[in-house]
């Protein structure tokens, strides 16, 4: 508990700088904070062998692009009225492509500047933040929609109905896409980092709520964005967002999984550097 709320920093093994930290260190007070000594990892991939990779500068593109498309094409086809923007899948969505262009962003301006640049911590905070955000997120819309609204969002007479290729863009590319990403990147993740999905969770269902006392309604003429938050029903609406809060954290503990299987993948293969 001492060492939990010091803020004293000690980083990891001296003999790599990108060794991940050991538990005990995971879990002081100062982890929930966004500083990192090296900037210059959330700008590489873990496996480029040089400072600078026009590959993995293509790749940042790709995902930006591919996700880009899918936000900007998909507002535009289900605007309807602006109920696009009520939905978590679709905040999720939007999330998704905002990390993966800033992503292809800030590697582009990398590329441009000297090798020495180092971005404002300011950006880099907030695009880790996001990044940490966008993972666990991604998988609770996916575990959510296939678990509790599938398959009756796909009758025909559904008003929310997409097409199937963006139903699958929007409820399952993402898990697959940011799950390779976290594999490909070199950036760390923290353990304590579950807390922003959680304000970002906790933010949507008070928007939900807000939307329920101003009398809000959806495409089905319902007070509620969906059955399982609605508000008249307060011990279940409760208990929804207890449980979203409880698989943030489960989801963002995968995410440092998934870190730690690329780190010692790395050290095995003569990567970690």
């Amino acid at each position: 508990m001492i060492r939990f709320l010091a803020g004293v920093e000690k980083e990891a093994s001296k003999d790599y700088r990108q060794e991940p930290l050991s538990l005990r260190e995971e879990l002081r007070y100062s982890r929930f904070g966004l500083d990192h000594d090296s900037p210059e990892d959330f700008l590489r991939s873990q496996w480029q062998s040089k400072a600078k990779s026009i590959v993995f500068l293509g790749y940042r593109w790709i995902l930006g692009t591919f996700f880009g498309v899918g936000v900007v094409s998909y507002t535009i086809l289900y605007y309807r009225r602006g109920n696009v923007f009520i939905f978590l899948t679709n905040w999720g969505f939007f999330l998704c492509g905002i990390v993966s262009i800033s992503g292809a962003i800030l590697v582009t301006v990398y590329h441009i500047k000297p090798e020495s640049w180092v971005p404002p911590s300011c950006l880099i905070k907030i695009y880790w933040a996001l990044y940490s955000i966008n993972f666990a997120v991604a998988y609770v819309i996916a575990t959510i929609y296939w678990m509790a609204i599938y398959p009756s969002d796909r009758r025909l007479d559904n008003p929310t109905r997409v097409s199937d290729l963006y139903n699958i863009w929007t409820h399952l590319l993402p898990v697959i896409f940011f799950t390779g990403d976290q594999l490909v990147v070199a950036q760390p993740t923290r353990l304590l980092h579950f807390i922003y999905p959680l304000i970002f969770a906790n933010i949507y269902g008070l928007f939900t709520f807000i939307f329920y006392k101003l009398g809000g309604r959806n495409l089905n003429g319902k007070h509620y964005i969906y059955h399982f938050l609605d508000f008249k029903k307060q011990k279940e609406a409760v208990c929804t967002v207890a449980g979203v809060s409880v698989a943030v954290v489960f989801f963002s503990i995968v995410q440092y999984g998934v870190y730690r299987l690329r780190t010692f993948i790395a050290r095995k293969l003569g990567e970690l550097q």
